[in-house]
């Protein structure tokens, strides 16, 4: 635990922490950091002395400082606590407990993440996800919104591939109006028989996530008593794709076959 406790005290102060992620670039004489970083020389020496004695860079025989293998392994977890520091109020109230812990490991990739705190701008850039998908839409939702019935049915129609991890019973919560159109069901049946819609189920949600090959519209994390609020993070950027790729992947393969298509219910008051 010793050791642990001093690597977070050297990567605590933001001189040496901007030294290392200068020297992530690229290897720099003392001079050239003091210069990038305005530093005096005196302190650049000091704070290079400090994370060299605690072996996180290294210095060659021509003066170039350079991070060692440890030290770039120190700097792969800062985008992790970068990104839950960044949203320390959301995740004040919302889970991450449940998500698989290679998942967890890499949270860093979300650190190019957009924060969305309104939970009808969530439903806004699901819709114009789906108006723009060309290959695919995957989802994990606990309630699939009536409004985007009629925009996977045109996607559906343009080609586009579509999975989903539905509840077992649909409960919607966002008391949504309107019925499903037959046109639709007609159409969104058709695309589940010939594969171009599949569905699997599940009992619990860790997640709620709508994505295409080109972005994530949201990522939303379930709240400490297993409700969501829809509020949530979206991006395009490539890794952060990739770890909800991953996440979309390691749900579909434990979720349940889903033999027959069942459209969510308009919201009915209590």
């Amino acid at each position: 635990m010793e050791n642990v406790c001093n690597l977070f005290f050297e990567l605590s102060n933001e001189d040496r922490l901007s030294i290392m992620l200068e020297l992530e670039k690229e290897p720099l004489k003392l001079t050239h950091i003091s210069k990038k970083l305005d530093l005096t020389s005196s302190e650049s020496h000091r704070q290079l002395s400090r994370l060299s004695k605690t072996k996180l860079v290294v210095k060659d025989v021509e003066g170039f400082f350079s991070l060692t293998p440890f030290g770039e392994q120190a700097l792969n977890w800062i985008p992790g606590y970068r990104f839950i520091s960044d949203y320390s109020e959301y995740f004040q109230s919302h889970s991450l407990s449940n998500l698989p812990s290679d998942l967890l490991s890499r949270l860093g990739d979300l650190v190019s993440c957009m924060f969305s705190n309104d939970a009808l701008v969530s439903v806004s850039n699901i819709e114009t996800m789906i108006r723009e998908a060309d290959e695919f839409i995957e989802t994990i939702a606990d309630q699939f919104l009536l409004s985007a019935y009629p925009l996977v049915s045109e996607a559906v129609k343009r080609g586009v591939h579509i999975k989903t991890i539905d509840p077992v019973v649909y409960r919607p919560s966002l008391q949504v109006k309107g019925e499903v159109s037959e046109e639709d069901k007609k159409t969104l049946s058709q695309a589940a028989e010939d594969g171009r819609l599949v569905s699997r189920k599940i009992e619990q949600f860790d997640v709620f996530l709508w994505m295409s090959e080109k972005e994530f519209a949201i990522l939303s994390f379930p709240t400490f008593n297993g409700k969501f609020d829809y509020l949530g993070f979206t991006s395009k950027n490539d890794r952060a794709l990739k770890w909800c790729k991953d996440l979309f992947s390691y749900y579909w393969e434990s979720a349940e076959p889903k033999h027959e298509l069942t459209f969510a219910r308009p919201y009915e008051a209590e």
